[in-house]
């Protein structure tokens, strides 16, 4: 009796033992979409030079310039048949065979749209999600061009913290749409798993928000407070936390001017930067969208390590209209298929997907195709603070050819590497390990002095290291 007694519970133990196993070895995916920018008045026969919207009969037939067809223009936003087919395209690839998708913001047209309301573009966005994955797990967030006015998030009680709860019920619990009611922002557990998912409101933190920008000593919408709570948890729990936002720390690497553009307050940006490297045995992952252009950041620790990364996302719209930027950023419409360990989320590789508008609109359907792999286009075995920071000071080698395909990566192929001069790459390249904006410009000047002084900027690179690694 008792030796049966001890083989059951022996067995038990097992099968307990292997299931917990399988779980911790087991890979799944996850999907990534930012910035459908809808714009819902498209036309075909509209003009490209009023985002290809109908003009009145009154207007110079001389200046109208048609779209290029049905799937989109880079002169325009977005029309909802290039979107519709985004989500067809998920769909041909895995169904809904993955585990969620991270949605981070910006529905709205970056245009201005009249007298439409973001709160128009957010409900069509979120019912076409619904209706394409009625049982998918989809977690989004506001972009800045979710707010009305524009990019003006207020800390507490911002109507659209109310829209997007209504709006996401189906697909938040009860805790989190508590949490995104008051400040725009939720956590959720996984069942079974030791990961997190931390969705951050970074449109309360945007240098152009007149709501909150003077707030330099404060914590707006109490957000900083909460996600140190959540890391200083999870810590405890040996739990691991994957952050998502619409809007990047660090600054712009597409704008060339020696100070640099910065999406985030100062202030904001460095105390971000501080939770990242006190919790970065925490975080195993940072995704970002907003800026329309394929990049990443590697953070460094003050031993000259890199402890953590944020990959940021090119959008669905063929373009984008950001604050400060005189024109448009323009890439191939975009988005990802995440492999990552379903147990911790660690990020194993990723699968980008683009959309050729040129080839859509001659043949009359939509042609997205893999433009490429992370591991295979970087060489990497996996997406870590380490390899990332390989693949960075390989690509900081004169010889190397890894920035060239970072930069064709970078606007989805709209751009070819050998446009980027010699002020273009430094900026590339002082953006991606200097989150700090302090230090990006001391990159600059450094890269400047050298070739002033008649040195190849190339060879500063042990210069530049000393200011990658000056972190508070």
């Amino acid at each position: 009796m008792i030796s049966r007694w001890l083989t059951s519970c022996l067995l038990i133990h097992l099968s307990h033992t292997v299931r917990y196993d399988a779980v911790k070895q087991q890979t799944g995916y996850f999907w990534h979409i930012d910035s459908a920018s809808l714009n819902l008045d498209y036309s075909i026969s509209g003009d490209r030079n009023k985002n290809c919207q109908e003009r009145s009969s009154l207007s110079n037939i001389n200046s109208y310039r048609l779209p290029l067809g049905e799937f989109g223009d880079s002169a325009c936003d977005s029309p909802l048949q290039l979107v519709k087919s985004a989500t067809e395209f998920i769909k041909k690839v895995r169904g809904e065979d993955f585990d969620f998708i991270l949605w981070t913001g910006d529905s709205s047209p970056s245009s201005a749209m009249g007298e439409d309301n973001s709160t128009r573009y957010l409900r069509e966005m979120t019912l076409l999600l619904r209706e394409q994955f009625p049982y998918s797990s989809i977690y989004p967030v506001l972009g800045d061009m979710d707010f009305n006015p524009r990019g003006q998030a207020q800390a507490k009680a911002d109507p659209m913290y109310k829209v997007a709860s209504d709006l996401w019920g189906t697909w938040l619990p009860p805790k989190a749409i508590d949490s995104l009611k008051h400040g725009g922002y939720y956590k959720i557990d996984l069942a079974g798993r030791k990961l997190q998912l931390v969705a951050l409101n970074t449109a309360l933190y945007l240098s152009t928000n007149e709501q909150t920008r003077h707030s330099y000593h404060h914590d707006p919408g109490n957000q900083w407070h909460w996600l140190e709570n959540i890391l200083e948890k999870a810590r405890l729990k040996h739990q691991t936390v994957i952050i998502f936002g619409h809007t990047p720390p660090g600054v712009f690497e597409r704008d060339w001017t020696n100070s640099g553009r910065a999406w985030l307050q100062q202030t904001q940006n460095i105390r971000y930067l501080r939770l990242i490297l006190q919790y970065s045995d925490v975080i195993v992952g940072q995704f970002f969208g907003h800026q329309n252009t394929d990049t990443f950041r590697v953070f460094y620790n003050n031993k000259r390590q890199a402890v953590s990364w944020a990959l940021i996302s090119p959008g669905i719209s063929p373009r984008t209209v950001v604050e400060g930027m005189r024109e448009p950023v323009i890439s191939s419409p975009s988005m990802r298929l995440y492999k990552y360990s379903v147990y911790d989320g660690k990020v194993l590789d990723y699968s980008q997907f683009s959309l050729s508008l040129s080839q859509s609109n001659t043949e009359g359907r939509p042609v997205w195709d893999l433009q490429y792999n992370f591991s295979s286009l970087y060489g990497a075995e996996s997406i870590s603070p380490a390899s990332l920071d390989r693949v960075y000071n390989t690509m900081a080698t004169q010889s190397s050819p890894l920035l060239d395909n970072y930069l064709l990566a970078n606007t989805a192929g709209m751009d070819q590497p050998k446009d980027c001069r010699d002020t273009c790459r430094k900026v590339h390249l002082c953006a991606i390990p200097n989150v700090d904006i302090t230090n990006f410009r001391k990159c600059i000047s450094l890269a400047n002095m050298a070739v002033r002084v008649g040195r190849e900027w190339w060879g500063v690179k042990v210069i530049l290291a000393m200011v990658v690694f000056c972190v508070y």
